[in-house]
């Protein structure tokens, strides 16, 4: 949802995790570097099933600069 002041937008951005095919596993080796998103969270095409198990129900995702 953005539950901080300075990135509250996330649910109105509609910023989600998803699976991507530039983030696949082979995109680093054939490209040098992963695709990137418009500010979600993407995961390969076939990871996206092991995210949302780790994850599990009710979980939620924190995320901050560096």
């Amino acid at each position: 949802m953005g539950l901080d002041p300075t990135n509250n937008n996330a649910l109105s951005r509609a910023i989600v995790i998803h699976s991507a095919w530039y983030a696949n596993d082979d995109m680093i080796p054939s490209h040098g570097k992963l695709g990137r998103s418009q500010g979600c969270f993407a995961v390969g095409e076939n990871k996206l099933s092991d995210v949302f198990s780790f994850l599990g129900e009710g979980r939620m995702v924190f995320a901050a600069r560096a």
